[in-house]
């Protein structure tokens, strides 16, 4: 006996806002076909349809100018002049160049009126709080480097009179001499202070 087809269940009726979603969704993908459908005709169109005398006046070496003038183009004699023009003077012109174009740019950025900075004053703060903390931050480096430095000399101190402290004899006996200079130098110290 083959099986009997099911029927589907009823579905639940969509809300406003999957409606919505869903009317979106065809929307997008439909914008994103007609987009890939216009690139792809575009594509096909530009596939070197040119007629050879518009390759022969535009070559690799000629462009339009402002005028609408077939002329060579200017980056090619540029390159070839600092390929052959090595020399001193010419890079000194070359300078004296740079040097004029400066100036006309400046005058270009002077020309409009600049806004005040919102944010001045914040970003002042900023900077002055960054170089606080810079400051602080130094101190507190500083002020470990000195720490760690007295803490090693006191441990160093402390090792050598222990070790006068524990020097024994041959047969075991405790060092009377050294025991004694390590009293001597800490009543010394307490005169001293």
């Amino acid at each position: 006996m083959p099986p009997k087809p099911q029927a589907k269940k009823p579905r639940k009726p969509l809300t406003p806002l999957q409606r919505k979603q869903q009317k979106r969704k065809y929307e997008l993908i439909h914008k994103a076909q007609v987009k890939s459908q216009y690139y792809k005709e575009l594509n096909k169109d530009s596939k070197d349809d040119t007629p050879d005398y518009v390759k022969e006046i535009f070559g690799a070496e000629r462009t339009i100018d402002k005028d609408g003038n077939v002329v060579e183009l200017e980056r090619e004699q540029v390159e070839e002049e600092e390929e052959f023009d090595l020399d001193k003077s010419s890079s000194e012109e070359e300078e004296e160049d740079s040097d004029n174009e400066e100036p006309s740019r400046k005058k270009q950025r002077s020309t409009k009126a600049l806004k005040p900075n919102p944010f001045k004053a914040q970003l002042e703060e900023r900077e002055k709080l960054k170089k606080e903390s810079l400051n602080e931050k130094e101190e507190r480096q500083k002020k470990f480097k000195e720490e760690k430095k007295a803490r090693k000399e006191y441990y160093k101190e402390r090792s050598e009179q222990r070790s006068k402290m524990l020097a024994r004899t041959k047969k075991g006996q405790p060092k009377m001499a050294s025991q004694m200079d390590v009293l001597l130098q800490k009543i010394q110290k307490s005169m001293d202070s």
